[in-house]
């Protein structure tokens, strides 16, 4: 399965270290030319850049459809447009993306989609973590937010609620 990923996801897993979990659960990532400008260009001056443009496993491509990708700039952010057409054009893709709006995009679109949340999840059912709960504390206090909700739903399903 290829995997398509946007900005947030890529600087949230850089932020807390975990990066790697996105190479043990996929081997390559693709990112669209708009997510590596926004991460790499115009981020350069962030501490966790160095991470992300020093991953040799992430791939930047094009989209081939242009049109379609400023058809979905009307709705949600250059990155995420082209992660979403990226996606499309790729067989068998799975988009990681947290935006709300690209989230719903994709799910019209008939797009399997995660967040960063869900590939924490992932690798915990993997085994390739042993709990998430303080990865996900770490995300909210590095800035990514995290609704009490969602946390408390994300560890529900781990089991990791009750500790």
């Amino acid at each position: 399965m290829r995997v398509v990923c946007n900005s947030s996801v890529l600087i949230a897993l850089a932020r807390i270290c975990r990066l790697d979990l996105l190479k043990s659960l996929f081997g390559e990532v693709y990112v669209p030319e708009a997510v590596f400008r926004e991460v790499v260009v115009e981020g350069k001056t962030k501490k966790e850049v160095s991470k992300i443009s020093g991953a040799k496993w992430i791939n930047k491509i094009g989209v081939r459809d242009a049109r379609l990708a400023m058809f979905y700039k009307q709705f949600v952010d250059e990155g995420e447009a082209e992660c979403l057409v990226l996606s499309l054009e790729m067989e068998d893709c799975l988009l990681i993306v947290d935006d709300k709006d690209a989230r719903r995009f994709a799910e019209h679109l008939n797009l399997k989609y995660i967040g960063t949340l869900g590939v924490l999840v992932l690798a915990k059912k993997k085994g390739l973590l042993k709990s998430i709960r303080d990865l996900i504390y770490e995300l909210r206090e590095r800035g990514f937010y995290l609704g009490d909700d969602v946390i408390k739903m994300v560890l529900r399903e781990t089991k990791e609620n009750k500790t």
